[in-house]
């Protein structure tokens, strides 16, 4: 291990067993040795995360008696003394996320490409179909409506994957400059889980910051391996989140005129879970939510404070053609035709 690992890798776990044993092996076969791992228990079970864990002195670990949320545990993570000089930075990876060889060393010569980005994604493939892409990068319409884009089509081949911007970093798999990171405060809390790498990207970018997806920075992801696909755990805090997402950080020129869509969208995000039977959960995120809401204006106020570039420069990286956001379409220019 060198005197100062360039980045430390934050891998927040609850009982995912041989997803997180694969995924520590392959963190720990980089061709790219300059890194330093914090695994963070979040209640997960002691046995069973003994097993999981590699003999390699580069793997620290921090065991939280209870499940305090992913949002503060990657905080955790990122924070925590390893005895080593803090790492310039930090990255994020899901336990059910398994990183090819060269990941690290990707986005390592990505950072060093864009000097001035703050934050980097990796592409995403499906880890049951490596045919199949799981993100290019994420994308968000003005109404807080995000995806991953290209999330279930068909993996265009390497030659017409291109370098370049997205909204923000699917927190399955990404990196941040610690410096950007630490002024932002990463993660909030109170989201305990869900839009809140979206979030932390919405904010790097009102401190002018920026997003780039590195398609070299390969990745297979299972997806909601913990929380099951379309759980009511997901929804909730999906639905819940979603509220303070839009209120904490859409400047002031796009809120106000923003305001009635958004609320015109909620309410259609709950008509179509009452069409679809589950009204209730969806429902009771949106009252806790809107309960929060004095709280979270306050928020807003200090992150739009902090704000250092014109709203119409975070118009212009905001989707606003729903059909790409109907298409789960990554963002343009991140795919040359065929």
């Amino acid at each position: 291990m060198t005197a100062r690992p360039w980045v430390r890798v934050v891998v927040v776990t609850l009982n995912e067993g041989p997803l997180l044993a694969r995924c520590l092996a392959a963190l720990c076969a980089q061709t790219d040795p300059g890194f330093e791992a914090v695994v963070v228990a979040n209640g997960s079970d002691p046995a069973a995360l003994a097993a999981a864990l590699p003999d390699d002195a580069r793997i620290h670990v921090v065991r939280l008696p209870d499940n305090i949320g992913y949002s503060r545990a990657n905080t955790v993570g990122a924070t925590h003394d390893t005895g080593a000089p803090p790492a310039p930075f930090v990255a994020l990876l899901n336990p059910d996320a398994f990183p090819d060889p060269d990941w690290l060393a990707a986005l390592r010569a990505a950072s060093r490409r864009h000097p001035r980005v703050t934050a980097f994604a990796s592409l995403l493939s499906d880890a049951a179909d490596p045919t199949q892409c799981d993100g290019l990068g994420d994308e968000m319409m003005p109404l807080a409506l995000a995806w991953r884009g290209g999330q279930g089509r068909p993996l265009p081949p390497s030659h017409r994957l291109v370098e370049g911007p997205c909204f923000s970093a699917c927190a399955a798999a990404a990196l941040y400059r610690r410096a950007a990171w630490d002024a932002a405060r990463g993660f909030p809390d109170a989201f305990f889980c869900y839009c809140d790498d979206t979030d932390l990207a919405y904010r790097l970018r009102l401190r002018g910051g920026a997003v780039v997806c590195v398609p070299t920075a390969r990745v297979a992801h299972v997806g909601s391996a913990t929380n099951g696909i379309d759980s009511d755990f997901i929804r909730y805090h999906t639905s819940r989140n979603r509220i303070w997402l839009f209120v904490r950080c859409t400047p002031g020129p796009l809120f106000w005129p923003l305001l009635p869509g958004f609320a015109g969208l909620v309410l259609l995000l709950l008509g179509r879970a009452a069409w679809r039977g589950r009204l209730a959960v969806d429902a009771r995120g949106v009252r806790d939510g809107l309960r929060a809401l004095p709280a979270v204006w306050r928020q807003r106020r200090v992150i739009q404070r902090a704000r250092m570039v014109p709203w119409w420069t975070i118009a212009g990286v905001l989707t606003w053609d729903p059909r790409r956001r109907l298409a789960r379409a990554p963002a343009p220019g991140r795919v040359r035709p065929p």
